[in-house]
């Protein structure tokens, strides 16, 4: 299975988006952080976190056969794995596929990249994971 990018995101030191108000791109633009850009398509919303990390990584997980048992396996591997998540979709189901996306620090892993993956692709029903470097 194929993934489907239900989420945008972007790393951003300026905000400079001209359907913010101006009080809320100097705020965001004073406050000297580097702001993580996270937009849902489902929501259509549009969220702001800040970092002072930017070695920022997005885990996505295609789920084939979405079931109880998978998403509680799926969380259970991810707190083994990861110490937090700095966001998260939930299971996002698009034309009968499913999916989870999460953002992730780079010091949040609790072992390599490559062993979460491992881990993350035994589960039954999970059809496909990657993560990448947000940029």
């Amino acid at each position: 299975m194929e993934l489907i990018e239900c989420t945008k995101v972007k790393i951003n030191d300026a905000i400079d988006s001209p359907i913010l108000p101006d009080s809320v791109k100097n705020d965001l633009k004073n406050s000297g952080e580097t702001f993580l850009a996270i937009y849902s398509k489902k929501s259509k919303s549009l969220r702001f976190f800040p970092t002072k990390d930017d070695d920022i990584w997005w885990l996505k997980v295609a789920i084939s056969n979405f079931s109880r048992e998978t998403s509680g396996e799926l969380l259970a591997k991810l707190n083994q794995y990861v110490s937090d998540i700095v966001y998260s979709t939930g299971v996002c189901i698009t034309q009968s596929e499913c999916f989870w996306d999460g953002i992730i620090l780079n010091s949040s892993f609790k072992s390599s990249k490559e062993s979460i993956i491992k881990a993350i692709e035994e589960i039954a029903n999970v059809s496909n994971v990657s993560i990448k470097a947000i940029q």
